[in-house]
């Protein structure tokens, strides 16, 4: 298991939303390229919130496909197009798929993303805890 470490001495400007610091035990580490919200079919729902669903759900299947589980997800790096509706519709739909885990994580506005009709892209880091194995 990942140890959570939120320094007490470091202001946290989300209470309980994310990790300062996440000690990770030894485990193969795997690196998750940005995840795009496209269903299988190649389709791209139009809202923002959806394609961050669309994401997570993406998310899932490239850690099932090596073993892994959200509890093992050490980081996360959100790219959006949209910071504002991101804070008011998406925070709640990323974050809270992770349940009562909490990575550590950076969220960043951008311009664009390689498709234009793409709200939010997310990059992940995995370290398996000892029980997962690809």
């Amino acid at each position: 298991m990942h140890e959570r470490v939120q320094p007490d001495d470091v202001f946290e400007p989300v209470r309980g939303l994310y990790s300062q610091v996440i000690a990770c035990a030894e485990g193969p580490r795997y690196e998750i390229a940005g995840t795009l919200p496209y269903h299988l079919d190649g389709s791209l729902d139009d809202g923002l919130a959806e394609q961050s669903a669309v994401v997570m759900d993406n998310l899932g299947r490239s850690l099932v496909a090596v073993g892994l589980e959200r509890s093992d997800v050490v980081r996360i790096n959100i790219f959006t197009t949209e910071m504002d509706d991101f804070l008011k519709t998406s925070l709640d739909v990323v974050f809270g798929w992770f349940g009562d885990h909490r990575p550590t994580s950076t969220l960043v506005e951008i311009t664009r993303l390689a498709n234009p009709k793409i709200l939010v892209e997310i990059e992940a880091v995995a370290i398996a805890a000892g029980t997962a194995s690809p």
